[in-house]
Order: C-alpha cells, then structure tokens, then sequence
C-alpha cells in the first residue's frame, strides 16, 4: 500500500548550505565518507527536511521503506521505496518523509566523488537523478546488501577499513548506474545496432590489451569495419578505436588507484612504451599518471574554510562523524 503523500516540503526565503543537515557550523574535517540511516537525521526533524544544498559533498538517498515526496530544484516529485536519489555537490534539495520511512543516506566529499566516478567507463549525468525501482529485484538486493555491509565497515575501526569501504562506495555507484542503464534501456527497444556495441564493448573485456588493428577486431567478431563503425557512433556517439582506447585508460586508472605496480609495469600490462603511455594517459585524463594516482580516492579529503585534514591525518583511521 502507498503510503499517505505528504505534503511538499516549503522553501526558506534563503537556501542554507550544510555540511550535514541541521548543523549550523561547518566541521573541520570533512570525512571522505559519512554514513547514516534515514531516520538518525529525519526522524527529529518529523520527517521535513527543508531545502538546502551541501558544500563540498555529494549524497546518495536509498530508501528501502516508505516513501514520501522530494523538493529537487524547486520542483516536487513523490516517490515510494524501493528508490535512489543521486544529489551532486551544491543541488538544492528537501524531502517530506512518511512517517517510518527506512534507507541510508550516503555523503561523499567532492574530491572522492570524482576519483571514484573516474574509474567508470560510462559517462555520469551531471545533474541530480532519481530512480525507482520496484520491479527491479536484483538491483535491490544488491544495494541493500552494499548499503548494510557499508555500515558495518563505517562503524569499524583498524586496518582495511579505508579500503573497504571505498570498495562498497564504488559498488553503490556502479549500482545506480547500472539502474540508470536499465531504465534507458526500458525506454527505448533494442536495435541491430545497440546489440552489436554490447557485444563489442562484451568481446573488449578480454581483448581490449592486445593492441590489433580494426580489422583483426572485426574479423573475430564476424562483422565488417564499416558495419561496427556506423553501430558504435550511432549508439556510443564513438568510434571503435575510441571505444577501445577508453577501455585502456579505465584499466590504466584502475591499476592506478588500486595496484601498488609503477607506472611502468601498469604500461607493460597494457601493452604501451612506458615514455608513449604517460604522454596518452595526460592528453586522456589531463594528469599524469603520477598526479592520478596522488589523487586517486583517499588522498584529497575536501577542503573547508577552516582546516583540512593532515597527511599524517590521512594514513590513520578517518575520523568518524556521530550520528545526529
């Protein structure tokens, strides 16, 4: 059963900006990471929280309960769970909860927003999305598996923590995204064309290494030069070579963020001249492959008026926001 709509939450004569709703000074240190259930912020608020945008940080809304209605941009939309709501750093949102309304909400600094999106091949909307997924059984159960394992590691202390949970966080952006996926594809019917980019894009997992020309590509996969050319700027807006360049890049900063091999070794990997894969991974991503991965996830906490965190600060444990 639906639960009864409550009314749109109102809009303030002016927009506050938070880190964490409700609270009027900023925090110090802004942990890569900040997780919370739904009712820890809503619930003292009766279920209103008014409009307001964040400095700095991105938000995931996952409600596996309830439902209720959401001020997105001044415009209002109701929604019932299961559902996802992706917030970007400075979009002005507010929700009216039913009452007992259940999920997480997820906060992430902008500089780990960004490295964690840079290790996925699909592009990311720019803006603000939200997806419901009743009918969507997999997709649930993964997300509220992710978001339950995600918590547990937050409340954790000690070694693997970090890493952890940047594994789960990744997991939950993959997630929406493939949710973001299912419902393009549900809106349009599949043609010749997408089939063949799947396919393509499904044979480039294994041989996306080997360096072969187009034609040796093509040639496995049974269709002409031409014919895979026209299908991939039809469906991806890309050439083929584009396609399997990007493919190189996104294991390039994998191995990056994830591996401890030098850049050297990464190039060997992928089958480049280490001098010719730092010039292609900079003219790709616009950073060297040494200043990726000084970036990559961890290494750049956000930033707030007051302090940022220590590089010793950094290597220790993130200090862990209380609920509130």
């Amino acid at each position: 059963m639906a639960p009864e709509e409550p009314e749109a939450p109102a809009m303030p004569p002016a927009v506050p900006t938070y880190d964490l709703y409700g609270e009027a000074q900023p925090r110090p240190v802004l942990d890569p990471v900040h997780l919370e259930t739904l009712m820890v912020r809503s619930h003292p608020h009766d279920w209103n929280i008014r409009p307001h945008r964040h400095r700095a940080l991105g938000q995931v809304f996952w409600l596996s309960a309830g439902g209720g209605l959401i001020l997105r941009e001044g415009q209002a939309q109701a929604f019932e769970a299961p559902f996802l709501i992706y917030m970007p750093p400075g979009a002005v949102h507010g929700f009216r909860f039913a009452p007992w309304s259940a999920g997480h909400v997820l906060t992430l600094t902008d500089s780990l927003l960004l490295s964690a999106l840079r290790l996925m091949p699909e592009p990311w909307p720019a803006g603000a999305f939200s997806l419901g997924l009743a009918g969507h059984e997999p997709l649930v159960e993964g997300l509220n598996g992710a978001f339950q394992a995600l918590e547990a590691e937050f409340r954790r202390t000690g070694p693997g923590r970090n890493t952890a949970m940047a594994g789960w966080v990744l997991l939950i952006l993959s997630l929406l995204r493939r949710g973001l996926a299912e419902e393009a594809s549900a809106r349009r019917p599949p043609s010749p064309q997408s089939a063949l980019v799947e396919r393509f894009r499904a044979y480039l997992e294994a041989h996306f290494a080997e360096h072969l020309t187009l034609p040796e590509h093509c040639r496995r996969l049974g269709v002409t030069p031409s014919t895979l050319t026209r299908a991939c700027r039809a469906v991806a807006g890309q050439s083929p070579l584009q396609l399997i360049q990007e493919r190189l890049m996104l294991e390039a900063r994998r191995l990056l963020a994830y591996t401890a091999f030098s850049v050297a070794e990464i190039a060997f990997q992928l089958g480049f001249d280490p001098a010719y894969f730092s010039r292609a991974f900079t003219r790709q991503e616009g950073l060297s492959p040494a200043a990726f991965r000084r970036r990559a996830l961890w290494s750049e906490p956000a930033k707030t008026s007051e302090s940022i965190i220590s590089n010793d600060d950094k290597r220790q444990n993130f200090t862990r926001s209380k609920d509130s």
